[in-house]
This record gives structure tokens, C-alpha cells and sequence, in this order.
């Protein structure tokens, strides 16, 4: 009996079942007859209920006009299948956010067991994501980070697996342009991060690959589509309301000149919030990239390069919120 404990506590088979059980309770308990708690879940739900009701599935609108275009639609078809399986309510505005984390906790504990091949190590690096939280705050709102945040997950799983069986740079084009559906130029550091790895890991010859070209590719078409058709619609209008709004401009006007300090606010935020997990993140992200570039650890270089490239861009734009 004592044998047989840590053995069934150490099985794949059962931590998965945990963790998605738990998960669940997690991010779906308590939540019905709750209502929506912020105004930004508030704007994305009524977002939602309008492009289901509505006769076109490519024009986000909100309170009935069409002139606003902060945000692709995939989130919103999403939520709208949520509202037609429970109705419209607060309870189905946050499903597909708290599906999706349970989803990326599953991915989680895969994409570990795939690079280090240990049940526990992997069981903990998704254990941690149901501890009270950004994530686990953010699974039960009716936001768009957490979807967002399983197609980029999705979409890196498949690349790192692409290295082995082309066939996933299928899938890591197809999750890659998911994200940018989900939430426009944020979604295209799958991209990003994919060439910057394939050129580290193997040069132009990994960079030009025919998969992982066939990949890219299908993530711009897939991508992109909202940003043909809105254009065709609306013409220069989506141009000036999406692409130069104050929210997507990376660099504020005043960034040089007035506050150059700007690009530490992310650190400040996490000094202030993110603990106790900050670090053990740091000392991995040193570690990462210390075997990445010593050691040419592909492993390493790959999670490296997935917090950093985020991190350091992210860092100069406009609205940094954690």
C-alpha cells in the first residue's frame, strides 16, 4: 500500500485528471448568478451578444454601431456559442475563458513532460497556474488574455514539436493565427518568437524550411482575414481607428524625451504583484538563457526566447498592464 501511493501520485494518467478536475472547479465554481465584476469583461460580453445577434460575423460592433475596431472577432465567436448553449449571462460570457484555462493548464503539463520527460517537474509547472493569481483571476473573467494565451501556448507547443514531425507547423501556423484573430498584433509574437528560434536553432535553412514556411503562411491567412475584409468594408477608417489608436502604438510620443524610464514599468508591476513567484521566474530565466547560449540548448533557448521577446517588446509600448 505504501509502494502504491506515490506510484499512482507520480502516474500522468491521474495527475492530468487532477489538474483538469481542479481546474475546473477553479476557474467555474461559484460562478453562476455572479454577473460581469469590471467594465472591460462588461464591453467584451455585450461585444459578444451583438455579433451573435447580429447578420455578419466579421463586423465587431459595439452598442449597434460598427465603427469600433480595437478588436479582432474570434473571442466573440467563442462567447457567442457560449450564449447560445446557456443563454446570454455572465455565466457564458466567462466560459470560454475559463475553458481555456483549463486548457492551458493541460498544455501546460504536456509541453513540460515533452521537454524534460518527468511526470512531477511537469505536474508542478501546472500546479502553480491554480495558485490565487494573475491567470488564475483572469480564467474567471470574461477577458480576452486568457484565450489568447492558449493559442500562443498552442502555437509554441507545435513549433518546438515541428522540429520533430513537420506536420505540427500546421497547427502552429493555424494557432499562431488564432491568437492574431484573438487579439490582433499581440498575436503575432508566436511568429516572432518561431523565426527568431528557427534562425538560432538552424539558420536560414531552418528558417526556410518548407513546413515551417507553410506554417507562417497559413498564420498570416488566417490572421489577417479580419484585417482584408474590415478594410474592404471600411477602408481607410479601420486603418486610422485599429492600427493608429493610442492602444497599439508601441512607442508613446513622449517616449524619448520625456520619460525614458517607461520601460521598466513592467518590472515595477511585478515587484509589486507577482509574488512569490518572481524569483523563481527570474532565476529561470537566467538559467534559460545561460544553457541556451553556452550550451546551445535548444530547450532552454526556446523558453528563453518565449518570455524575452514578449517581455522586452511589450515593455516599450503604450499600455503595459499586467
Amino acid at each position: 500500500m505504501k509502494e502504491s501511493l506515490p506510484k499512482l501520485l507520480s502516474n500522468r494518467t491521474f495527475q492530468v485528471i487532477f489538474l483538469v478536475f481542479s481546474s475546473l472547479l477553479t476557474f467555474l465554481g461559484r460562478q453562476l448568478d455572479r454577473g460581469i465584476t469590471n467594465f472591460d469583461g462588461a464591453y467584451y460580453a455585450i461585444k459578444a451578444r451583438e455579433i451573435f445577434l447580429s447578420d455578419s460575423l466579421w463586423v465587431v460592433t459595439w452598442r449597434g454601431t460598427a465603427h469600433f475596431f480595437d478588436n479582432p472577432p474570434l473571442p466573440f465567436w467563442l462567447t457567442g456559442l457560449a450564449y447560445k448553449a446557456f443563454g446570454v449571462s455572465g455565466y457564458a460570457a466567462v466560459f470560454s475563458s475559463a475553458i481555456f484555462g483549463v486548457l492551458i493548464v493541460y498544455l501546460t503539463y504536456s509541453l513540460c513532460n515533452y521537454l524534460y520527460k518527468d511526470n512531477w517537474t511537469s505536474f508542478l509547472a501546472a500546479f502553480v497556474l491554480l495558485f490565487p493569481g494573475l491567470f488564475l483571476d483572469s480564467s474567471r473573467r470574461a477577458m480576452l488574455d486568457i484565450t489568447l494565451a492558449f493559442f500562443v501556448t498552442a502555437s509554441m507547443y507545435c513549433l518546438i514539436k515541428g522540429l520533430e514531425n513537420r506536420k505540427f507547423y500546421l497547427l502552429y501556423g493555424l494557432m499562431a493565427g488564432c491568437a492574431v484573430l484573438t487579439k490582433s498584433l499581440l498575436g503575432f509574437f508566436p511568429i516572432v518568437i518561431g523565426i527568431v528560434f528557427m534562425l538560432w536553432h538552424g539558420g536560414f535553412r531552418k528558417i526556410f524550411d518548407p513546413g515551417f514556411i507553410i506554417g507562417v503562411v497559413l498564420a498570416l491567412l488566417v490572421g489577417c482575414s479580419w484585417y482584408v475584409v474590415n478594410w474592404h468594408l471600411f477602408g481607410d477608417l479601420f486603418v486610422q481607428r485599429h492600427f493608429k489608436s493610442a492602444h497599439m502604438r508601441l512607442f508613446p510620443q513622449d517616449f524619448f524625451s520625456n520619460n525614458p524610464l517607461y520601460v521598466f514599468g513592467y518590472l515595477k508591476d511585478m515587484l509589486r504583484n507577482y509574488w512569490p513567484w518572481l524569483p523563481v521566474t527570474l532565476i529561470g530565466i537566467f538559467l534559460f538563457a545561460k544553457r541556451g547560449i553556452k550550451e546551445k540548448n535548444k530547450q532552454a533557448m526556446f523558453l528563453f526566447l518565449w518570455v524575452f521577446i514578449p517581455f522586452v517588446i511589450m515593455s516599450t509600448s503604450r499600455n503595459q498592464t499586467l
